[in-house]
């Protein structure tokens, strides 16, 4: 079957016995369009844009270990090489670290450094205190040494006193 006027039959739609709101069950098409095959104009206007650029400020802080490093080092030695108050002195060193970390990680960076210098310095007191006591412990070896030399040499007065 050829329809003439480009494939439909001459007079258009709609035809007799077709029903215009469609048959049941029928849903309607989209805004727009029309089943009788005439174009509709929309008035609807979409605005597509980029998103607004955002800007993301990272502060880089550098979070040393405020001595902590040091002080367990020097803890330990002092605990197997030097005396009692230069061990109790770097586990102080140890508690004021770990406090200076926990005030960098809250960012209170004034307060950190503070509590690091503060570490530092009970660990060098810890490693002075150590070396007078080791001082003091061979000063007191060479003082007996040389006292009980003297004494077995004969090289003492009838007071003691050695000379």
């Amino acid at each position: 079957m050829s329809y003439p006027q480009g494939g439909y039959p001459q007079g258009g739609y709609p035809k007799e016995g077709y029903q215009q709101g469609g048959y049941p069950g029928y849903q309607p098409g989209p805004p727009g369009y029309s089943p009788g095959g005439t174009q509709q104009q929309s008035t609807t206007t979409v605005v597509v844009g980029q998103p607004t650029a955002s800007h993301t400020t990272l502060l880089y802080r550098s979070s040393g270990d405020h001595f902590l490093t040091l002080s367990i080092v020097m803890t330990f030695i002092c605990i197997f090489c030097g005396g009692l108050l230069p061990a109790v002195l770097t586990v102080a060193a140890i508690f004021v670290s770990l406090s200076a970390k926990d005030d960098d990680l809250r960012g209170d960076e004034e307060c950190a450094k503070r509590k690091g210098r503060i570490a530092l310095f009970l660990n060098i007191l810890s490693v002075v205190l150590t070396l007078v006591v080791y001082a003091i412990i061979i000063g007191v070896i060479v003082k007996v040494v040389t006292s009980c030399t003297r004494y077995y040499n004969g090289q003492y007065d009838t007071y003691g006193c050695f000379y």
